[in-house]
């Protein structure tokens, strides 16, 4: 099972409700926070983990797809997991637990705080582009493999995920 944390304003808009959830006994690794941007007054989403800061961002979501969130958001963890370095033992865990998929309040200020940090340099990423000319796979595999946080022990979300689950996972 995955959490995931939205903001009142963005659970609005989403057909799943908030629910109250003590995650005590759910590992981080399986904890999530999104919420919304704009990008050249197209909307988007940025979906952070939690423990390791993987990141997922989508571009120019319909009303339709927001209906069906969840179904969105596992399609689209799975494609990026693909496009990574990742064990497939890894792949497996993770897109196994996001098959029940609750909303929460958003709780984490560390994760809310990256993910501020990756918004702004998504701008500068995406500053001199269109938004058509938008590589939404270049953008999500260097926001994974070349943003740099210095919260993480291995600096970057894709070797923080790695090394949880080399040293951590099962413990």
């Amino acid at each position: 099972m995955f959490t995931i944390g939205v903001t009142e304003k963005m659970a609005e808009s989403l057909p799943m409700e908030r629910e109250e959830f003590d995650k005590r006994d759910l590992p981080e690794i399986y904890r999530w926070q999104m919420n919304r941007f704009s990008v050249r007054d197209k909307e988007g989403l940025l979906l952070m983990n939690d423990r390791t800061a993987l990141t997922l961002v989508l571009f120019g979501l319909e009303d339709e797809q927001y209906e069906n969130i969840d179904n969105v958001l596992r399609g689209s963890l799975k494609q990026l997991l693909q496009m990574l370095d990742i064990n497939e033992e890894y792949k497996r865990d993770l897109l196994d637990n996001s098959k029940k998929i609750i909303l929460t309040k958003t709780d984490n200020r560390r994760t809310l705080g990256r993910m501020k940090e990756s918004l702004k340099l998504l701008e500068g990423f995406t500053e001199e582009r269109e938004f058509e000319e938008i590589d939404a796979v270049e953008v999500n595999r260097w926001m994974n493999e070349n943003m740099v946080f210095s919260t993480l022990a291995n600096i970057t979300p894709i070797k923080e995920l790695n090394d949880y689950y080399e040293n951590n996972h099962g413990q």
